[in-house]
């Protein structure tokens, strides 16, 4: 990587921010435990109703952002989640016609192997993926697409990369729960901004490890929901999608590592951990919702953690054109 210069060198230096972030989480109260990796580096900047319009580094000058409110909406029919499950290997890009597809974190090696597949939306929510696999997020910002990010992601992209070296849009998005330098929300908080309108639908706001819920406004916020294929669901059904192919949604570290990692170079994961009390819960309830809705989303991972009774699960050759599809039942429910 080039030299930017000597204040965005300090600003990645691992003690110096470490320090920081020691002294921000020892001089503020715990409800902003949340920013004291944002601090003090990046000061956000919202619009009249307090939604995030944009963030200012400090010591770097980051690429250009568009608010989401300003993004067109213009998914009409189908959208693939294409996330990065070892399953997702097996499926054969060259032979399916897809239509608009999102990616997450480490989607983008796919084209190593199948340079026909196009991304038109992409998802990124792990500051550490930005950090270890730079590589990987090069060839995202290169390419003709919309990336949203967190201001944590943001502010990683900014120290890391030159930005004449970014060709795609940048769209910044935050957690309901922990809006950036704001104090963690309360449940009695929460409560009050999903009463305010349609957009926030609270399914609990006191569970353990965060809110549960679905975000039909992501300009006002989204819900975590333990992955980023959860974040990644809500935004495209904002986008406008009527029915949801998820790819690669395999949820089980015991499955082997991501598509494009080795064993010996995986990164960590929390999805073991978490998907009993967190994971699977959220997306159950965001099954149940969008199914009201009249979303259509299938499951083309057959090993997924996730049951047939969260999302219909499907075999990756649904996708064919009916020519080339095998004359097999696809529905792998069980």
């Amino acid at each position: 990587m080039p030299s930017f210069g000597l204040i965005p060198r300090l600003l990645r230096s691992r003690p110096l921010t470490k320090g920081l972030r020691y002294f921000y989480r020892y001089t503020r109260p715990r409800a902003y435990r949340h920013n004291e990796t944002l601090w003090p580096f990046v000061k956000p900047r919202r619009d009249a109703a307090g939604r995030l319009a944009g963030c200012e580094l400090r010591g770097v000058r980051g690429p250009a952002t568009t608010p989401l409110e300003q993004l067109a909406r213009s998914i009409r029919g189908d959208a693939h989640l294409i996330l990065s499950g070892p399953s997702v290997a097996q499926i054969d890009y060259a032979r399916c016609p897809l239509g608009v597809a999102m990616g997450v974190n480490g989607s983008i090696a796919l084209r190593r192997q199948q340079p026909t597949l196009r991304f038109d939306y992409y998802a990124m929510l792990d500051a550490g993926f930005v950090r270890r696999r730079r590589d990987l997020v090069a060839e995202v910002l290169a390419q003709d697409l919309t990336l949203f990010v967190t201001p944590e992601v943001y502010r990683w992209i900014a120290f890391l990369f030159d930005r004449q070296s970014v060709r795609c849009r940048i769209a910044l998005f935050e957690e309901v729960h922990q809006r950036a330098l704001r104090p963690r929300a309360r449940p009695e908080e929460l409560e009050a901004q999903s009463a305010a309108g349609p957009g926030l639908v609270l399914f609990d706001a006191r569970h353990p490890v965060h809110a549960h819920g679905f975000s039909l406004d992501p300009p006002r916020g989204l819900f975590g929901g333990g992955t980023v294929a959860y974040t990644a669901l809500q935004l495209l059904a904002w986008l406008g999608a009527k029915t949801v192919y998820l790819h690669g949604l395999d949820l089980t570290a015991a499955a082997g590592p991501r598509f494009y990692e080795s064993a010996a170079a995986q990164l960590p994961t929390a999805l073991d951990r978490q998907f009993p009390g967190h994971i699977e819960p959220a997306f159950r309830r965001a099954g149940r919702l969008l199914a009201e809705r009249g979303i259509k989303v299938y499951n083309l991972s057959p090993a997924s953690r996730l049951g047939g009774d969260v999302f219909e699960k499907r075999h990756w050759s649904c996708l064919l054109s009916p020519a080339a599809a095998p004359q097999t039942l696809v529905n792998v429910n069980p």
